[in-house]
């Protein structure tokens, strides 16, 4: 962190001493816990870069804003999807991040209509991202584990798990009935929202027991909101020269950026002593963004755990289906939907479904005293695929909409502890099996372009994963762990099927991702240091990932006709022939001693990858992925005190963002060092200096059960460009004078000063 950035943040942290704040906790499976630690406080007891945050649904912060707090975990933010996309250490989608809801993979990928105004630099242009529709109301929990995959998944990055609300989490104590509210209102187009679960439960002297829950969410969010400084982001305009007018520069159309998202939650929970099982109905209902999105998901848990160390059997199935349906005034591409679908076709619409599976069993074997080993062996599979409406033929192939496919995964894992003394020894080993399917357009103009004839495809390999880990708890204050992790991800359907031009942009030959990685660090943590009852843990690590036939895509052009005037266009998915290269280190601490507390993030990373021709803001630039370059740096510092019996919180959060990035806007900038590459490679541009944003807030509990809460964000009202938005490279962005020179504006402001209110109850 440079030193004067450094000081800001330590400036804020003084500030914020005068006021104070607010716990955040997870759940680790196998961590002891001392009576008086939180969840969150465990992770520091666990080897490897883990995190978790707790209480989201009590929390008046963003879901994006929660999931930066952790080190080396962003999120690309994009107004007009309405799902959560986690990036790990500058790497997003499908594979390449595992991001699960209780504990099923996300495969939601999601389209958004423009305006059919983007050639003439206005409105809203499309956008596409896989992300997990999940309401932040409904959630009580999410845990972040970086550089390694999980048991029965695959992901060459790391994983987000998102725990949603369980009855007893409303039924508490010896009750058989509970409900929980929470109402929050905003300034600035925040709210209002509401959310309310009731769950009761039933204990037979048997052993037996059942319960239920049902909730639902609802709330509104507003895109016409005022940045810094007071004006309207739909009011931004621009003194043009050379027309001697105001041209309108906002990046967006707010009112197709509104929305109303509706969610539904269900769970019937059942068993014994032996047995736990949870059956789960989920459902997300939003419009936004030119369509109505509809995602609903069934899922089966079941935990077998008799009196024996040698069986813990759990299995968990699910059903996930995603659609997004198309209304007739939207466009995509710049072209209407009716245009992309034929006479015979209802509609334009996506739909998604995933099937899941797993089936694991847990066996502890103590040796003696200070040697154990607990293993765990299983299975899983998914089958994930994607269709649409448009129709097949040379008349559509001019738009990549959502690639149709289906991508089969089974795995084989075998994980295993092994703790002798201080030390513990970890290895997580994977076999994965997959199948990726599609349909590939005939090729018409490439003579390069094979197989030449309009085709199914295929590709299919097995592969061998694993994750090694040592680690030593030398001192509470000193427990080292260092990792090694080999990892592949297969290509995606969408990168494998993506065409713009019939089969000349099927690339039936690309190669699965193979990821290396390394980490070092240490946990510390420790009770009673500096006064009675208090808490410190710390931890730090360093990695280093390289990833070998990293996909990205570029535009390459070339001649059907020695004849012909113009090239064809197209758009290929390919692997990068250097390896595409991450590293940094992430450190976090925590310290709470009752009436103070202090919470602490910081990471500072660098990336070697290259730059998709999608992830531009030229023509939505087909709307396919946006810049997950990380910040060089950033950090998370919230403290707080508490008073009054602990029933009075008074808290600040301060938000260090370094230098980021985007494409340059309009197409404008290319790499032209190729004579013979007459497109070029897209190039980025440095985003105006972030300032640290300062967030405060109070919370009183006058009752255990009810929580009234007040947050000022961005209180001083700060005029900044978020990193890692969808709209940063809009076409507006780029503007002439009257000589015709290239001036870029950054108009996609955050937002300014915002007010919230929130009122909890449980009872």
């Amino acid at each position: 962190m440079k030193g004067r950035n450094l000081k800001k943040l330590s400036l804020a942290a003084i500030f914020a001493l005068s006021l104070c704040a607010n716990e955040d906790e997870v759940e680790f499976g196998t961590v002891d816990v001392y009576a008086n630690d939180s969840k969150e406080q465990a992770v520091y007891k666990t080897s490897g870069a883990v995190s978790a945050r707790e209480g989201i649904s009590e929390a008046t912060q963003s879901i994006d804003s929660i999931i930066r707090s952790m080190p080396g975990t962003y999120t690309n933010t994009d107004q007009s999807q309405g799902s959560v996309n986690v990036n790990i250490r500058g790497a997003t989608g499908l594979g390449r991040v595992d991001m699960m809801v209780d504990g099923v993979t996300q495969t939601y990928f999601g389209t958004s209509a423009d305006q059919g105004k983007f050639h003439l630099g206005e409105g809203t242009v499309g956008t596409s991202s896989y992300g997990a529709l999940v309401d932040p109301a409904f959630l009580v929990s999410v845990e972040v584990e970086r550089g390694t995959f999980d048991s029965g998944h695959s992901s060459i990055m790391g994983s987000a798990n998102f725990r949603t609300i369980g009855v007893d989490d409303v039924v508490r104590g010896d009750r058989n009935f509970g409900f929980y509210t929470r109402m929050s209102y905003g300034s600035n187009g925040v709210g209002p929202s509401i959310m309310g679960t009731l769950a009761a439960k039933e204990a037979f002297d048997s052993g037996f027991y059942v319960g239920g829950l049902f909730g639902y969410s609802w709330k509104k969010i507003k895109q016409n909101y005022k940045i810094g400084g007071g004006s309207k982001i739909t009011d931004l305009s621009y003194y043009d020269d050379y027309s001697d007018d105001y041209t309108s520069v906002s990046p967006i159309d707010a009112n197709m950026l509104t929305q109303r998202p509706k969610n539904y939650l269900g769970k019937i929970e059942f068993g014994n002593e032996d047995n736990d099982v949870i059956l789960t109905y989920r459902k997300y209902d939003n419009y936004l963004a030119g369509r109505d999105i509809d995602n609903d998901t069934y899922q089966l848990t079941h935990e077998w755990h008799p009196d024996s160390p040698y069986w813990n059997v759990n299995l968990l199935a699910s059903y996930n289906v995603a659609k997004q349906l198309y209304t007739d005034e939207a466009s995509l591409y710049g072209r209407s939907v009716d245009s992309l679908i034929d006479d015979s076709t209802s509609g334009l619409k996506t739909e998604n479904k995933t099937k899941t599976f797993d089936l694991s069993n847990s066996a502890v074997f103590d040796f003696d005293e200070t040697t154990k080993l607990v293993t765990k062996i299983g299975a899983s599979y998914v089958d994930n695929e994607y269709s649409s409406t448009k129709a097949l033929g040379e008349e559509f192939d001019g738009v990549p909409f959502n690639p149709s496919g289906r991508l089969k995964t089974a795995q084989l894992y075998w994980d295993n502890e092994f703790n002798v003394d201080i030390f513990t020894f970890n290895a997580n080993l994977n076999l994965a099996h997959w199948k990726l399917s599609g349909y590939k357009g005939e090729c018409e103009y490439s003579a390069a372009c094979f197989p030449k004839e309009a085709t199914n495809v295929s590709m299919s390999e097995t592969n061998f994963n694993y994750s090694l880990m040592a680690s030593a708890e030398i001192h509470t204050l000193f427990a080292p762990f260092v990792t090694y992790t080999r990892s592949v991800r297969p290509p995606t359907v969408q990168e494998m099927f993506f065409s713009m031009e019939g089969g000349e942009g099927v690339n039936p030959y690309l190669k699965p991702e193979k990821s290396e990685t390394y980490q070092l660090g240490f946990n510390s943590y420790a009770h009673d240091l500096f006064a009675d009852h208090d808490f410190l843990g710390f931890k730090l690590t360093y990695f280093n990932t390289k990833v070998k036939n990293y996909i990205y895509n570029k535009t390459y052009t070339f001649y059907s006709d020695p004849d012909q005037m113009y090239p064809h266009t197209v758009t290929l998915h390919q692997n990068y022939q250097d390896k595409a290269k991450f590293r940094g280190v992430e450190a976090e601490l925590n310290y709470d001693m009752g009436g103070f507390f202090a919470k602490l993030s910081y990471s500072h990373e660098k990336q070697d990858t290259p730059i998709s021709e999608t992830m531009g803001g030229y023509a939505g630039s087909f709307g396919y992925s946006q810049v997950t370059i990380l910040p060089e740096d950033y950090g998370n510092l919230e403290i707080g005190t508490r008073w009054f019996d602990e029933k009075l919180t008074i808290g600040a959060i301060a938000k260090y963002t370094g230098q980021g990035y985007r494409v340059y806007p309009a197409n404008s900038k290319r790499d032209d060092s190729d004579p013979d590459d007459w497109w070029g490679e897209l190039q980025k541009q440095k985003l105006p200096k972030i300032p640290t944003i300062i967030d405060v807030y109070a919370e009183y509990k006058p009752v255990e059960n009810l929580t009234l809460k007040f947050e000022v964000q961005n209180i001083a009202d700060k005029n900044y460009m978020d990193a890692l938005n969808a709209y940063n490279d809009n076409d507006s962005d780029l503007q002439y004078d009257s000589d015709g020179n290239d001036i870029y504006l950054f108009s996609n402001s955050a937002r300014g000063r915002t007010f919230l209110m929130s009122f909890s109850y449980k009872y």
